[in-house]
């Protein structure tokens, strides 16, 4: 008898859940799925959604939406065309009656699976962000699986692409009404196989590959990251009015330590104890033939305290990597070129909180290449922070190299090639501020001599040419130190151009300690006689 009665409970109580089921699907269910629709189309003034079907797990407090299609509502004066494909959206313990009844959802877990968002908008509009919650959302985790994103600008050429993201945003709060913000969590992980997006001028593409960021462990790792222009040199710089680089750059294993990618979403805070990049490659190309703006440039410094946000890095180390400078001179026929190849550098202090307006910091950096792939060359550069005149100090050298080397640069842009020569070694010093640079410069060398070209037609031979060439060779040192003489020291001087960049203020001032040591003039300083005695 009692075996019977238990077996007589345990039928009824399947049965009942049975019912219990049955009733879910033929009621409950097509009747949850007017609801949310109902609920969202309501409050939802620019999209419209529709749900194919929806899935309820009493035993689990669950719902899936199924085949999930949001579009923006047509209207005269929108600009907005976007579309929303979602295979599924999976809610994990959730209070049903508060979904289904005061319009509130909070749950434990959300998963949206599979989702495509594709078409335009106007990125930035007049009427301010839409209200996109029609509900009361709290959620501790967010999950989107397999993320697919690819919008663009309505108005100008700016799109950008998110291909298989995933993405966990933790304790997402969102009410009613509200607006999607930078506050409404509390931390996110994320990885995605590439980001991809244009500039609103369309002039360059910006990608990311293979992106993995955890917020457990504040460690950022991106396999790829690229600056590409979309257009060639010349095609490039003929759509700007005035003077500018094209730069293309190629950066390769990045990885942030310590870093925070909600702070920086959240405030634009850049923190981090160290960024490492295994491979850097940059390409700047700049066409002197346009017509020059005539704009102050701010000084390195000045655009680290500008940054809206706070940045704290420790210290950026690039492993490896090459620099090409190519410049088109006024009247040339063909641009000049410079390589950096081999090149390693550690970034140290980079640093704008004004506490060390009255504590003492330094940025700087220590780098190395080899010139033109031959000459070995390293630099180091201090500046103290919030410095009142951003002055800095550039100490460095430069191992034997054969003049001829630097032909691709100087016979382009100085219209003058070595014939013959070679640099021993160049070591000099300089500390520079807002106003102008000064310094010394030890440049040894020997057997140099020059052939000036023609601007228009590079020639050499010609009759004025080859007189030109005479002069200039008399104009030069060939050596240094010259025959039963000590070496001459250079001297660095050169007045700030606030239009020009620091690399161009470095490069002039580097150039000013060449020229004193090269070219006969009676001021071209000499030894002293204290020097003499201090290297007999």
């Amino acid at each position: 008898m009692k075996r019977n009665k238990l077996l007589k409970i345990l039928v009824g109580i399947v049965a009942f859940f049975l019912l219990l089921i049955l009733i879910a699907v033929i009621f409950i269910e097509p009747w949850t799925v007017k609801k949310i629709e109902s609920a969202f189309n309501k409050n939802a003034d620019k999209f419209h959604m529709e749900i194919e079907n929806v899935k309820i797990s009493l035993i689990k407090s669950g719902i899936t939406l199924n085949n999930v299609t949001i579009v923006s509502k047509l209207q005269n004066d929108s600009l907005t065309n976007l579309k929303a494909e979602i295979a599924a959206i999976e809610f994990k313990g959730i209070k049903l009656f508060k979904a289904m009844f005061k319009n509130d959802v909070e749950v434990r877990e959300v998963n949206i699976f599979n989702s495509h968002v594709a078409g335009k908008f106007p990125f930035k509009g007049k009427a301010g962000p839409a209200k996109v919650s029609p509900l009361n959302i709290r959620i501790k985790n967010l999950v989107f699986d397999r993320l697919v994103i690819d919008i663009k600008d309505e108005v100008t050429s700016q799109a950008f692409w998110l291909y298989d993201a995933f993405i966990n945003v933790y304790d997402l709060q969102l009410a009613k009404l509200d607006t999607i913000s930078k506050d409404i969590f509390k931390q996110l992980d994320f990885n995605a196989q590439q980001y991809r997006t244009v500039t609103s001028d369309s002039m360059y593409t910006i990608k990311s590959v293979g992106i993995n960021y955890s917020a457990t462990s504040n460690f950022l790792v991106v396999d790829s990251f690229s600056v590409q222009p979309n257009y060639s040199n010349y095609e490039f710089t003929a759509r700007h009015q005035f003077e500018i680089d094209r730069i293309e750059a190629g950066l390769s294993q990045i990885s942030f330590r310590e870093f925070s990618a909600t702070e920086y979403i959240k405030s634009g805070n850049l923190i981090s104890s160290y960024i490492e990049i295994g491979k850097f490659e940059m390409s700047v190309f700049r066409d002197k033939r346009k017509e020059f703006n005539h704009v102050n440039k701010p000084a390195f410094q000045e655009i680290l305290y500008n940054y809206p946000g706070k940045i704290g890095i420790d210290s950026i180390g690039i492993l490896d990597g090459g620099i090409t400078y190519t410049e088109h001179a006024e009247k040339a026929n063909e641009p000049g070129i410079i390589t950096f190849d081999r090149f390693n550098a550690l970034i140290f202090n980079i640093l704008n909180d004004t506490i060390y307006k009255t504590k003492k910091a330094y940025i700087g950096f220590n780098a190395e290449a080899f010139l033109m792939d031959k000459a070995k060359l390293t630099v180091q550069m201090k500046s103290r922070l919030f410095d009142s005149q951003n002055t800095f100090a550039v100490n460095g050298k430069l191992l034997g190299i054969e003049a001829m080397e630097l032909n691709p640069i100087l016979e382009k842009n100085a219209f003058i090639y070595a014939t013959s020569g070679k640099i021993e070694a160049m070591n000099f010093s300089f500390t520079a501020n807002n106003t102008k640079s000064s310094g010394q410069m030890k440049l040894l060398y020997e057997g140099l001599n020059v052939a000036v070209k023609n601007k228009m037609t590079d020639d050499t031979t010609a009759v004025k040419e080859r007189v030109i060439s005479v002069i200039a060779n008399m104009l030069i040192m060939h050596s240094n130190p010259m025959p039963d003489e000590e070496a001459r020291q250079g001297v660095i001087v050169f007045e700030r151009n606030p239009e020009k960049s620091f690399f161009s203020y470095c490069a002039k001032s580097l150039f000013s300690g060449i020229k004193s040591s090269v070219i006969k003039s009676p001021d071209t300083p000499r030894k002293s006689s204290l020097q003499k005695k201090d290297n007999p």
